[in-house]
């Protein structure tokens, strides 16, 4: 069994709605895709923090290597990353990403 976990997070009320809208939805991202078994999302709110963290669940590590491999997610974060870009010389809403991955011990 392999884990992926990426955790979001702002301190910036404009990014709060941003992943908001996208954690309401980040489940379905997975749905239907071979080797996916399950995916949680977790909400933490600390002062003026907002994290959330998905933590999704694969048969195997190729498993999840296709499906963040697949077209339509490589074109995504193309747009994240330019946005990411145009953001930063109009310092707008700041959200960091964390990436984790694990593999089930025998």
């Amino acid at each position: 069994m392999f884990i992926a976990q990426a955790t979001f997070s702002t301190k910036d009320s404009d990014a709060k709605s941003i992943l908001n809208n996208k954690m309401s939805h980040a489940k379905q991202d997975f749905e239907g895709f071979e080797g996916f078994i399950d995916a949680e999302v977790w909400k933490s709110e600390a002062g003026s923090k907002l994290e959330y963290a998905i933590v999704s669940k694969w048969h195997d590590k190729k498993d999840f290597q296709a499906w963040i491999s697949r077209p339509a997610h490589v074109e995504e974060h193309k747009n994240m990353s330019k946005e990411a870009k145009e953001q930063a010389e109009a310092t707008s809403p700041k959200i960091e990403k964390q990436i984790k991955k694990y593999e089930l011990m025998d």
